[in-house]
C-alpha cells in the first residue's frame, strides 16, 4: 500500500534524490508539493484537512521522472485516481484536490488528456501574474460593461433604464424608472444609500441592486481578473497551439466561476417603501433567494426581479396584476395622487404622474406606459374625466341628466325634408322625447312617436327628453341643425346660360357672381341667366339657425374639362361615390391609409350581406381612410368574419391635400371628374 504518493519530499535526503534525478523541477516540487507547509499543494490540503493535494502532486511528480528518449511521462485524470485508491478513501477527495491544483499550481501541466510535472510555469501562473497586473479601471469598466449586459432592460415591467456603479452624487432621476447597481463591498453603507434616497425628488422612481457581503464583492473582483486575464491569453493562442485547448477549458471554467461569483454577490433588492404606522418613507430590501439569474426570458435577471418585486415579499409594489385589478387602483390612485381635500376632485393629470414618481406608497404601475393605461381604462369605465385643460377628475359624479343622440338617417331630396333617428340617454325605460323649433317652445313641445324614423322640413330643431319615471333629472335641450346641400344646375338658354339653384333642407338662398361675400348678394327667386364666359358662383344659404355657403367653379360654355392643380388642396363637392366590392374598398384604403389629410364625410360602412348586414354611419364626422380600416377589421374580427364582403358609400364629399391625389382616388373609384365638381383656390 506504500507508493510514490507517499515520498516525504520535506525531507533533505528524498529532496537531494530528487535534485540528483531531475534538478530543473526542483522549483516545481517547494512551490507547488512540499515547503513546511508553504507549498500549494500544503495550503489546498489545510484548507480541506487532507493529504489527497500532496498525494495527487508527488505521484505525478514521480510520472514525469523519466528523460528516455521518446519516454511517456504524466498520468490521465483516471490513472491518478486507480494509483491513489486505498481503504478508506474516496475517489471525490482526489478529485477535488486535483481540481484545485489546476486552478493553482505553476508547474501541472495537461497534454493529450495526460497531467505532468514541467519545469516552465503552466497556465495558471500566468493567469495568475496576468490577472495581478491588469489596471483596476479595466476590471471597474469589464464589471460595468457585464452588469449592464445582463440587467439590460428588456421586458422593461419593473425598470426602464439602469446605471451600473455610479456615484450616488451624480445620479439625476428625471426620466424613466431606474434600476441603480452598486457594488456590495461596503463602500457604500445602508445609511449613506438612505441618505440619497431622502434627498430624491422622485423617491418612487428608483430599485437599488446590491448584496450585503463584501467578501462575496472580493470573489467577484478575484474571478473577473482571473476571467479577463484568460481572455486576454486565449485571444493570443491559436488552434493547434499547445495550450489552446486547455486555454478554451479553463475560460469555459472561468466565465462559470464568474457567473457564479456574480449571482451570490448581487442579491439583494432595495426598492421605495412608507412606514404604516409613521408614514415615513424609507428604502426597505428583499433577498434574492438562490442568487441572482443570468439567463435570458423568463430566466433573466429583469424577469427575476420583476416576480420579486410583483410577491408578496416586496408587498406587492409591482402591479403586474394591473388589467385583473383596476378597481383596486383606481381607489388607491383617488387616495393617494389626488390632492387631499374633498373639494379637489380636479387636479392636472401631469400632477397626478409627478406625485406618482415621488411618492413611495403608491405602487408601480408596469411598464413606461403604466399611468397612462390606468388612466385610459379609468376614462373608459366612466370612473374618471379629463377635461380639455388636461385636468382630470375622479368621481363620484352628479348623477346624469337626460339627453338626446340625433343621427341622421337619410333624406328626401324631393320634398327637402330630412330623416332623423333619436336616441334618449339617460332617460329610463319609457322616455319621452318632444321638440320645438326654439327652446322655449319646448314647454308645450310636440312628442315623437317614432324615434327611429322621425321626418322633418324644418332646419333647426330643439329636442328635450324626460323621464318619466322621475329617476333622472330633466336635461337641457339638444339643438340639431341641418346639414344644408346647395346644388346648382346650368342649362343653355339660346346664347347664354341658365343657373337653377336647389337646397335640402330648403333654404333661403343668396348669390353672387363676381367672387363677393353672398350673404350680401342678390336673393335667389327662381333661375337666371348668365354669359358664356367662366363664372364664379358663390351661394348663402339659411334656414334657422343652420347656414352654409357653397362655391362653384361653372367653367366657359363648352368648356368640359377639370382644371386641377396637383399641388395645392382640393374639396370634392358632396355627391354620392360608391366603393361597391371589398376590392375597390381595400384599393381606396391601400393608396390613402397613410395620409391623415385625406378625408372623407358622409360615410357608410355595410359589412355582410343580406338580412346580416352591419351598417355603421359616421353621420358629419369626418373620418380618414385608416379609421374606416379599423372599424372594417374590428367588425370583421368580432363578427368571426375575416373574409365578410365590405361596401361603402360617401355620400358628402371628400378633402384632399393635394390635387393629385384627389385625381388618383377618381380614377381608383372610376369617378369622371366634371365642372363645378371639385373646389379649388386659385
Amino acid at each position: 500500500l506504500i507508493g510514490t504518493q507517499h515520498l516525504a519530499l520535506n525531507d533533505d535526503q528524498v529532496r537531494d534524490e530528487i535534485e540528483r534525478i531531475a534538478p530543473k523541477l526542483l522549483p516545481a516540487v517547494t512551490r507547488d508539493i512540499a515547503d513546511m507547509g508553504n507549498a500549494i499543494a500544503e495550503t489546498i490540503d489545510a484548507e480541506l484537512d487532507t493529504d489527497a493535494a500532496r498525494q495527487v502532486m508527488t505521484l505525478l511528480l514521480a510520472s514525469s521522472l523519466s528523460r528516455a528518449v521518446g519516454g511517456r511521462i504524466g498520468l490521465s485524470e483516471s490513472e491518478v485516481i486507480e494509483f491513489l485508491a486505498a481503504p478508506g478513501r474516496k475517489p471525490d477527495e482526489f478529485l477535488q484536490a486535483l481540481q484545485r491544483l489546476r486552478e493553482q499550481a505553476w508547474y501541472l501541466h495537461r497534454e493529450d488528456q495526460r497531467l505532468f510535472v514541467k519545469e516552465t510555469e503552466n497556465l495558471s501562473r500566468q493567469i495568475e501574474r496576468n490577472a495581478k497586473e491588469v489596471p483596476q479601471p479595466k476590471i471597474d469598466q469589464a464589471l460595468i460593461n457585464r452588469l449592464t449586459g445582463i440587467l439590460q432592460p428588456d421586458r422593461r415591467q419593473a425598470y426602464q433604464d439602469v446605471q451600473v456603479l455610479p456615484r450616488l452624487d451624480e445620479i439625476r432621476l428625471s426620466g424613466p424608472r431606474t434600476l441603480i447597481v452598486i457594488k456590495p463591498d461596503g463602500k457604500v453603507p445602508p445609511s449613506e444609500l438612505q441618505n440619497f434616497f431622502d434627498y430624491q425628488q422622485e423617491k418612487n422612481n428608483l430599485l437599488v441592486l446590491t448584496g450585503q457581503d463584501s467578501h462575496l464583492a472580493d470573489a467577484v473582483e478575484h474571478r473577473l481578473r482571473e476571467l479577463y486575464a484568460i481572455e486576454q491569453i486565449h485571444k493570443r493562442l491559436k488552434a493547434g497551439d499547445t495550450l489552446f485547448e486547455e486555454a478554451r477549458d479553463r475560460l469555459e471554467e472561468a466565465e462559470d466561476r464568474f457567473a457564479k461569483a456574480l449571482s451570490a454577490a448581487y442579491n439583494r433588492v432595495y426598492f421605495p417603501s412608507a412606514d404604516p404606522i409613521d408614514g415615513r418613507h424609507f428604502l426597505a430590501n428583499v433577498t434574492i433567494d438562490n442568487g441572482l439569474k443570468l439567463g435570458k426570458g423568463e430566466q433573466s435577471a429583469e424577469a427575476q426581479i420583476e416576480t420579486l418585486l410583483a410577491s408578496p415579499r416586496a408587498n406587492y409594489k409591482l402591479a403586474a396584476n394591473l388589467t385583473d385589478s383596476f378597481g383596486e387602483y383606481f381607489a388607491m390612485a383617488e387616495e393617494v395622487l389626488w390632492p387631499s381635500g374633498k373639494d379637489n376632485r380636479r387636479t392636472p393629470w401631469k400632477d397626478v404622474v409627478a406625485r406618482a414618481k415621488s411618492n413611495p406608497d403608491w405602487p408601480w404601475m408596469p411598464g413606461s406606459g403604466g399611468m397612462d393605461t390606468l388612466k385610459a381604462e379609468a376614462l373608459k369605465q366612466g370612473r374618471w374625466r379629463l377635461g380639455e385643460d388636461g385636468y382630470i377628475e375622479k368621481g363620484p359624479f352628479p348623477k346624469d341628466k337626460t339627453t338626446v343622440n340625433v343621427s341622421i338617417v337619410g333624406s328626401q331630396p324631393d320634398t327637402g325634408a330630412t330623416i332623423l333617428s333619436l336616441t334618449p340617454r339617460h332617460a329610463g325605460e319609457s322616455p319621452v322625447v318632444v321638440y320645438a323649433t326654439r327652446p322655449e317652445g319646448l314647454v308645450n313641445g310636440q312628442s315623437i312617436e317614432d324615434l327611429d324614423s322621425f321626418t322633418t322640413t324644418e332646419g333647426t330643431l330643439y329636442f328635450l327628453a324626460r323621464d318619466t319615471t322621475g329617476h333622472y333629472e330633466t336635461g337641457t335641450p339638444v339643438r340639431w341643425t341641418a346639414e344644408l346641400k346647395i346644388r346648382h344646375q346650368v342649362e343653355p338658354a339660346a346664347d347664354k346660360r341658365r343657373v337653377t339653384l336647389a337646397c335640402t333642407p330648403k333654404a333661403t338662398l343668396t348669390y353672387t357672381l363676381d367672387g363677393s361675400n353672398p350673404r350680401d348678394g342678390l336673393p335667389y327667386e327662381g333661375p337666371f341667366e348668365i354669359g358664356a364666359a367662366a363664372v364664379r358662383l358663390l351661394v348663402y344659404g339659411r334656414t334657422g339657425e343652420a347656414n352654409k355657403t357653397a362655391d362653384f367653379q361653372i367653367p366657359a360654355s363648352g368648356d368640359k374639362t377639370v382644371q386641377i392643380n396637383d399641388t395645392k388642396p382640393v374639396k370634392l363637392q358632396p355627391k354620392r361615390i360608391g366603393l361597391d366590392t371589398t376590392d375597390r374598398v381595400f384599393g381606396v384604403i391601400n393608396r390613402f391609409r397613410d395620409q391623415p389629410g385625406t378625408l372623407f364625410k358622409g360615410v357608410r360602412i355595410e359589412i355582410g350581406e343580406g338580412e346580416k348586414t352591419v351598417t355603421v354611419r359616421f353621420q358629419e364626422r369626418e373620418v380618414t381612410a385608416s379609421v374606416i380600416e379599423g372599424v372594417i377589421n374590428s367588425l370583421r374580427q368580432l363578427l368571426a368574419e375575416d373574409q365578410a364582403p365590405v361596401v361603402v358609400n360617401i355620400s358628402d364629399g371628400a378633402h384632399f391635400d393635394t390635387g393629385f391625389a384627389a385625381k388618383e382616388f377618381a380614377k381608383l373609384v372610376g369617378l369622371e371628374l366634371k365642372p363645378g365638381d371639385v373646389v379649388q383656390e386659385a
